[in-house]
């Protein structure tokens, strides 16, 4: 009797986190979920490229004799008051051009830096909000070594902090449903059993054959 009542009260339980828990992470599921179409697909209204706005402008400031990639780069995005994440910083063959990409989501700044005269080249790209949905499907928590203080503290920390919470939540939620589908009647139980073969069968394809 204690059994079944244990039993009965765990499956109560496990419905009740099932369904709030997926209804807590139901807009974050649809935001992964719809910005992974974008990236796997080239809809019209969402080619963001084509539709980019670009301006270019120079600006002078104090560089140090410092030639440490990521720390020459913290140097210029302080003196251009720009913050992102940092991509392909690397010096020209004899060291008097320092080349690096700064992004956040829909905005782009590729950097020209002249290190002897401090002259500064900033082509900055805005794009749309299709190509933020894109940015936000891949970004993820940065080192602190690629990235400015501000932006990781803030933007990237939240965004991590969230995809680990839909992570997780995800997680919880599939062995939840794992579980529910154990009690259920045996004819479900085969169409269960199926669903999950031909799905496992697809994953380990994907992970270890598909390269």
């Amino acid at each position: 009797m204690d059994s079944t009542k244990q039993k009965n009260g765990l499956t109560k339980w496990n419905q009740k986190i099932h369904i709030y828990l997926g209804l807590f992470l139901l807009f974050f599921i649809w935001l992964f979920g719809f910005s992974g179409l974008l990236l796997n697909h080239h809809w019209e209204f969402a080619k963001s490229w084509e539709k980019r706005k670009e301006v270019s402008y120079e600006k002078t400031i104090q560089i140090s004799k410092e030639r440490e990639a990521y720390t020459l780069v913290y140097e210029i995005m302080n003196g251009l008051n720009l913050n992102g994440s940092i991509h392909n910083p690397k010096f020209s063959g004899d060291s008097t051009l320092f080349n690096f990409i700064i992004s956040k989501p829909g905005t782009r700044y590729d950097v020209q830096a002249y290190l002897n005269d401090g002259k500064i080249i900033v082509k900055e790209t805005k794009l749309d909000k299709w190509e933020v949905m894109r940015s936000l499907h891949k970004l993820r928590n940065p080192t602190s070594k690629e990235q400015s203080g501000w932006y990781q503290s803030v933007l990237a920390s939240i965004w991590g902090l969230s995809i680990d919470i839909v992570s997780v939540g995800l997680i919880i939620i599939c062995l939840g449903g794992w579980y529910l589908w154990l009690q259920i009647s045996r004819k479900r139980l085969y169409l269960g059993l199926i669903s999950i073969t031909v799905g496992s069968i697809l994953c380990i394809y994907i992970l270890f054959f598909l390269n």
